[in-house]
């Protein structure tokens, strides 16, 4: 809408409208604030989307009236030129809104679409299992067992098992291959998704900045007067054709997407065996809901679409059910009520007998049992992690101990000078000290020449004895300091070879810690090469996926141009695409740790960039998937 300065405005749609700046605002501007709030809100990657849609719902709600296709121009009372704009800045703002909840919502289908054909995929892998053991010369013994337990009880009915099987597995791939383009429909409506108007640009015309006077819409919800410079700026905003452009396709995309969804969830509801009035009700909801019926524009009606959505993947699939799966054993326990008493009494009566009879007779047993476990643990990790590790610190710090006190060496060399002085061979010093010895020791061989006894008696054979003794202690103490200096030399060494092992038991011991968490999480123990191998068969899949598609397109004999090959994928080829897609990300996810979180994280944001939104083509998708393949063989470097 633009102004011509004489009272009258050119609208959008060409006609003169006066302008009229003193009407009632007060409904409009709790619609601005409204768009204003929620416009700040965003889903991060990691974030809930759930929550996201939750938090949209209300801000819908007040905003139906510009979200409907058919709002606009139903008033009875011809609007301004100001009040055409406000609505046309209030649909823009609404519509992006509503892009973004439902994208939300479609996302959170997908999810559930991918965890039930999951669930359906392995399901499928069981029945053929058991199809292949119905055949061979295994499956023509049992089934010679069989005939001869069914003619002895009849009742079993044994002999059409083999057509059973075959049955369950003919319908689980049926609803597999069902799921599959549920999966790919989904998907295809996510890449077809419009980018989103420039945020910053509309924020700044709804007065998302700090300079509030330069702002009309601020003037205009602080009750002051209209602000020209601004006018024109939201004018010219909203008069650019690629938001014009914009506008329609998110309008075509939201029907789309709500449709989507409606669709999706009457193949579930069809799916499930349920009675026509609880099929109905959902799906007469979700179809008012997608023509976008006044009536479910509200914010529990968004609540409930949520609900649908989330509750999608719950439901059993035709073919999903086996022979034995424990899992359907303890539900069916948990929901068993004999008599009007529940369950869980039964299972607090069990663990209270489990505790009286098993537990308590043994308590002392397994408490210390227990304390030898603490204290064996506690002894490595004290001798082989602990001591090695002070021994480093204050080696380091030059705080370590010595065998030999050195006041006690220098105390007893003093002590034999003083000996060899009074002996008069020396004079008590320390360079005279080895002439001071050789003369004492050919002193006491005269001494003990002349006689040992006569020489203890009467001579100086007890003197030179006690010098020998002493000499003998200077003699060891000395070896010991150079013992001990030797020893100090090389003690860092000897701790650092001392705590190699130490070393090799966390590096290894963390390793087989993250392997069994990981084994853990995945309900299934295997080693990293065995899953390493199974991812790359998973990318490998992929790339015979995007093969066959792209030479669907070649067997056409058309010309591979950039507008023939962009879609490429159909609905299962897609579908099937982002399970395999989905069960490589589980495993990746699983296998980090012991796989470095830098390089999962490079190949999830590469997994991303092959489903970027605009659907590329098959060609470049398997440019990419090669780039995905290298990272994916540099993680065995790490394992």
């Amino acid at each position: 809408v633009s102004d011509d300065g004489s009272g009258t405005g050119t609208t959008l749609f060409g006609n003169k409208q006066s302008v009229d700046d003193d009407d009632s605002i007060s409904g409009v501007k709790d619609d601005v604030q409204t768009a204003l709030s929620a416009l700040k809100l965003l889903c991060p990657p990691k974030g809930s989307r759930e929550y996201f849609v939750q938090e949209n719902a209300q801000a819908l709600s007040k905003l139906a009236n510009y979200i409907a296709p058919s709002s606009r121009g139903d008033k009875a009372k011809t609007p301004t030129v100001r009040q055409q704009n406000m609505d046309l800045l209030l649909h823009h703002s609404s519509k992006l809104i509503e892009m973004r909840t439902l994208d939300a919502l479609l996302r959170t289908l997908r999810d559930r679409h991918l965890i039930v054909a999951s669930r359906l995929r392995r399901a499928r892998d069981y029945w053929k299992w058991h199809v292949n053991l119905s055949g061979g010369w295994f499956g023509l013994f049992t089934q010679d067992l069989r005939q001869k337990v069914n003619s002895v009880f009849p009742w079993l009915g044994l002999n059409d098992l083999k057509e059973r099987t075959q049955r369950h597995y003919e319908r689980v791939t049926a609803s597999w291959e069902k799921e599959l383009v549920c999966l790919g429909k989904i998907e295809q409506v996510l890449l077809d998704r419009p980018e989103e108007m420039e945020v910053g640009s509309l924020l700044s015309v709804t007065n998302d900045n700090d300079d509030e006077e330069t702002s009309w819409l601020g003037n205009l919800l602080s009750g002051g007067n209209k602000s020209k410079p601004s006018l024109d700026e939201s004018t010219e905003l909203m008069l650019k054709s690629k938001n014009r452009i914009w506008i329609r396709e998110t309008e075509n995309w939201c029907a789309k997407a709500r449709q989507a969804i409606s669709d999706s969830v009457d193949e579930v509801m069809i799916a499930k065996d349920a009675g026509d009035a609880e099929r109905s009700e959902p799906q007469q909801f979700l179809k008012d809901w997608a023509s976008y019926d006044s009536t479910k524009e509200n914010a529990s009606s968004w609540l409930t679409a949520l609900s649908i959505v989330e509750y999608s993947g719950s439901p059993r699939r035709p073919g999903e059910q086996r022979f034995f799966q424990l899992s359907t054993i303890i539900s069916q326990v948990k929901r068993y009520d004999f008599l009007g008493i529940p369950s869980s009494v039964l299972i607090l009566a069990a663990a209270n007998m489990f505790h009286d009879r098993v537990v308590a007779p043994h308590k002392q047993e397994m408490i210390d049992f227990a304390k030898s476990v603490f204290s064996a643990v506690w002894g490595v990790i004290e001798f082989r992690f602990y001591i090695p590790l002070k021994d480093i610190i204050l080696d380091l710090l030059n705080r370590r101990p010595r065998m030999v006190d050195p006041f006690a060496l220098s105390n007893e060399q003093t002590s034999l000078d003083n000996m060899l002085k009074d002996l008069g061979v020396g004079d008590g010093t320390r360079e005279n000290r080895a002439v001071a010895l050789a003369s004492a020791s050919r002193m006491y061989e005269q001494e003990v020449a002349g006689g040992a006894i006569r020489g203890i008696v009467r001579g100086k054979v007890a003197q030179l004895m006690l010098i020998q003794i002493q000499q003998l202690k200077a003699d060891l103490l000395q070896a010991m300091d150079t013992i001990d200096v030797l020893v100090d030399a090389n003690r860092l060494n000897v701790q650092l070879i001392a705590g190699i092992p130490a070393l090799l038991i966390v590096i290894y011991g963390t390793r087989a810690a993250l392997l069994f968490w990981s084994n853990i999480r995945m309900k299934n123990f295997r080693l990293p090469h065995d899953v390493h191998s199974e991812m790359s068969d998973y990318l490998k899949k992929v790339e015979e996926c995007l093969v066959l598609s792209n030479y669907q397109l070649d067997a056409k004999g058309q010309e591979q141009t950039a507008a023939s090959a962009k879609a490429c994928l159909k609905p299962k080829e897609m579908g099937e695409l982002l399970l395999l897609l989905h069960s490589y990300l589980n495993l990746l996810d699983y296998m980090s740790p012991p796989f470095p979180s830098k390089q999962c994280n490079s190949i999830h944001l590469s997994i991303q960039n092959l489903l970027l939104q605009g659907q590329m083509s098959t060609t470049r998708q398997l440019d990419l998937l090669k780039v995905i393949q290298a990272k994916n063989d540099e993680l065995l470097k790490f394992i």
